[in-house]
C-alpha cells in the first residue's frame, strides 16, 4: 500500500500506474506487437499440438479423445473469420494472454486495494517466461489460463463484495475453463479453503440462490465433454488415468513391471527445477511476497493476499504430489501462478514504497554517515526489489530471444544450448514428403497417402502438404497410445470402410519401424529421412500395396478385399 510512504512524506512509487489507463496500454499494447509478430515476423511453423488442435477444429466436435472442445472450437472460429494460416491458428492465443493480464491486473487492484499493484501484476505475467509462451503458441493452456484468472477475479468479487452476478461470471469462467483444460477444477479446493478462513468474518453474501446459479452454470462446462465420452466408452478417462500412470488407464502403471508403486526421486526434482526455469524471477519474488504478507497478516489487507496466495497453492501441492506417481510436464501447475503474479503486483509496490521511505531517510545522512545498508549496492535495497529487477531484465531477454530461437540457434559455442526442433522444419518435412508421394504416384500408378506414427507429426503433414489431405496415424496400432484419429470414422485404420479406400494403395510412412509396417502393407522399403528432420531416430518407409492392420489377424484385410 502507499500510506507509509506518503505519511514519510517522499511520496510514492509510480502513481501514473494507478489509473486504469496504464494498464489498458500496457495490455493492448503487449497484445498488438504479438499479434504483429505472428502475422509477419514469426519464423516458426506450427508445433505438432498447434497443428493436432487445428486438425480437431476440421472436424467440430463436443468433445475429443484427451481435451475439451474449447481449443477445436477457437481455432475454427479464427479460421474460420481469417482463413488457415499458421498466424490465424496462433492468434487466439495472443488474444487470451491480453485477456488473462487484464483479469490479473483486475483481481489485483481489488484484492490489494491498489490501482499500481494491477499494473504490475500484468507486468510480472507478461514477464513470466511460461506465459510469454502461451501467448504465442495455441495450446490448451492459454485460454484456460485466461478463464482461470476471469474466475479468481469474479470470485473475489462474489466472496468479498457479495455480488450475485459474480458467482455466475465465476462459474460461467470455470465452464469455459473446463472445455479447454480439466484441470481448472482445481481453482476450487483453493476457493473452498478460502471461504474456510473468512467464515465468520460477518461480509455480505450475496444469497444460496446465486451460489447455486453459479454452480449450475459452472456444470454446463462438464455436459458436452460428458455427452461425448459416453458415446465413445469414455476414453478421456483412460486417458487421464494413463496420464498419472495409475490402473485403467491407457498406458501401463508405472508400477506394473515391478508389481507396485514405483518412485524416482528425479521426477520430483526435474519437475520443480522445471518450475523455476519455466517461471524465473517472479517464483522468489512471489514466495518473498507470500511471507511478507503472512508475517502482516493483522492488517486490514491481508485478506487479499491471502485469497491470491491460497488459489495459487493447491494446484502446485497436486502436481507436487503427481510427481511421486509419475513423472509430470513442467506446464501442468501454470494455472497456480495467475494469483502469484498478482500477488507479485501487490509485492512490488509495497517494496519500492518501502524502499522509497528507506533511501529518503538513508540520503538524509551526511555523505561520510551513511552505511552499507543494501545487500549488493551500499544505498538500500529489500529482496523483492531485486528480484523484481531481475525479473524485469530476465523477462525482457527471455520474450525477445524466444521470437527468433532459430537465430540463437546459429550462435557460435552457445547454439546447442537452443533446441529449435520442434519449432521449425515442419513445412520442409512436408514439401519433401509431397515430392515423394509425387513420384511414388508416378511409380505405382495410383493416389499414395501418409501413414505417421506420432500423432503431431500426422497433424503437421496434413496441415502443410498441398490441399491439406487426410493422414492417418498408427500410433495404438505400432505400439503406441490411443489418439484422436482412433476416434473419426474417416481416420481409424481399423474401419473396414477406411482399409477399403485404401486398399492396394501405397503410402509415404514415418516412424515407427520396418516389422511394424509389414503387417499393414504387401511390401515396405526404407527410404531416408525427410528433409528438416531433426529427430535421428525418426524413419521413414515406403509402403506398397495397403492391406490394413487387421491382416496381422486375419480379418481387416478379408474385410477389405470384399
Amino acid at each position: 500500500m502507499a500510506d507509509s510512504s506518503a505519511r514519510a512524506g517522499v511520496g510514492v512509487f509510480a502513481p501514473w500506474a494507478a489509473p486504469w489507463r496504464a494498464t489498458l496500454l500496457l495490455v493492448l499494447g503487449v497484445t498488438a506487437l504479438r499479434i504483429v509478430y505472428l502475422v509477419w515476423l514469426c519464423p516458426y511453423t506450427l508445433i505438432e499440438d498447434e497443428a493436432h488442435y487445428w486438425e480437431w477444429s476440421r472436424r467440430p466436435e463436443l468433445s475429443y479423445y484427451s481435451k475439451g472442445p474449447g481449443v477445436a472450437w477457437v481455432i475454427a472460429a479464427s479460421t474460420w473469420v481469417f482463413g488457415v494460416s499458421e498466424w490465424s491458428v496462433r492468434l487466439p492465443a495472443a488474444l487470451a494472454s491480453g485477456a488473462a493480464a487484464l483479469c490479473v491486473a483486475g483481481l489485483a487492484r481489488d484484492a490489494c486495494g491498489d490501482g499500481r499493484a494491477g499494473f504490475f501484476g500484468a507486468c510480472v505475467f507478461l514477464l513470466m517466461p511460461v506465459f510469454q509462451v502461451v501467448g504465442l503458441l495455441m495450446t490448451i493452456d492459454g485460454p484456460m489460463v485466461a478463464c482461470w484468472a476471469a474466475a479468481c477475479w469474479a470470485a473475489w468479487r462474489a466472496m468479498e463484495r457479495g455480488s450475485g452476478a459474480a458467482w455466475v461470471a465465476l462459474g460461467a469462467a470455470l465452464a469455459v475453463g473446463f472445455l479447454f483444460k480439466y484441470v481448472v477444477v482445481l481453482l476450487v479446493p483453493g476457493l473452498v479453503w478460502y471461504a474456510l478462513l473468512r467464515r465468520g468474518s460477518g461480509r455480505r453474501g450475496a444469497g444460496w440462490g446465486w451460489v447455486a446459479a453459479g454452480v449450475v452454470v459452472g456444470l454446463l462446462g462438464v455436459v458436452p465433454v460428458a455427452a461425448w465420452n459416453a458415446t465413445h466408452g469414455w476414453p478421456t478417462v483412460h486417458h487421464l488415468l494413463g496420464h498419472l500412470g495409475l490402473p485403467g488407464g491407457d498406458v501401463a502403471p508405472s508400477g506394473a513391471e515391478g508389481g507396485g508403486w514405483r518412485y524416482d526421486p528425479r521426477w520430483t526434482l526435474e519437475f520443480l527445477g522445471g518450475q523455476i526455469g519455466l517461471v524465473g524471477a517472479p517464483l522468489v519474488l512471489g514466495f518473498v511476497s507470500a511471507v511478507v504478507a503472512v508475517r502482516r497478516r493483522g492488517e486490514s489487507a491481508w485478506p487479499g493476499r491471502a485469497f491470491l496466495i491460497v488459489c495459487g497453492v493447491p494446484v502446485l501441492v497436486v502436481y507436487v504430489a503427481v510427481s511421486f506417481v509419475t513423472e509430470p510436464e513442467g506446464n501442468w501447475p501454470m494455472a497456480g501462478y495467475v494469483t502469484v503474479a498478482a500477488l507479485c503486483g501487490w509485492g512490488v509496490v509495497d517494496a519500492m514504497d518501502e524502499l522509497l521511505r528507506r533511501r529518503a531517510a538513508w540520503s538524509a545522512l551526511p555523505r561520510g554517515e551513511r552505511p552499507w545498508a543494501g545487500i549488493v549496492r551500499r544505498k538500500p535495497e529489500l529482496h523483492r526489489q531485486i528480484a523484481w529487477d531481475v525479473s524485469v531484465v530476465l523477462g525482457l531477454v527471455v520474450g525477445l530471444g524466444a521470437l527468433r530461437i532459430d537465430l540463437l540457434a546459429r550462435a557460435p559455442l552457445v547454439g546447442w544450448m537452443f533446441p529449435q526442433g520442434r519449432l521449425l522444419g515442419a513445412d520442409e518435412r512436408a514439401a519433401d514428403a509431397a515430392e515423394r508421394l509425387a513420384s511414388l504416384r508416378e511409380r505405382a500408378g495410383l493416389e499414395p497417402f501418409v501413414i505417421a506414427q506420432q500423432y503431431g507429426r500426422a497433424s503437421q503433414m496434413a496441415f502443410y502438404l498441398p490441399g491439406r489431405p487426410t493422414v492417418y496415424c498408427a500410433s495404438s496400432l505400432t505400439a503406441g497410445r490411443a489418439t484422436q484419429y482412433d476416434h473419426w470414422p474417416e481416420t481409424d485404420l481399423r474401419s473396414v470402410e477406411v482399409t477399403r479406400a485404401l486398399a492396394g494403395r501405397p503410402a509415404l510412412l514415418t516412424g515407427a519401424t520396418i516389422e511394424q509396417w509389414r503387417v499393414a502393407f504387401d511390401r515396405v522399403e526404407p527410404g531416408p529421412q525427410l528433409r528438416g528432420e531433426s529427430k535421428s531416430g525418426r524413419l521413414v518407409f515406403v509402403g506398397i500395396g495397403y492391406r490394413g492392420f487387421g491382416a496381422a489377424e486375419g480379418d481387416g484385410a478379408r474385410e477389405g478385399e470384399r
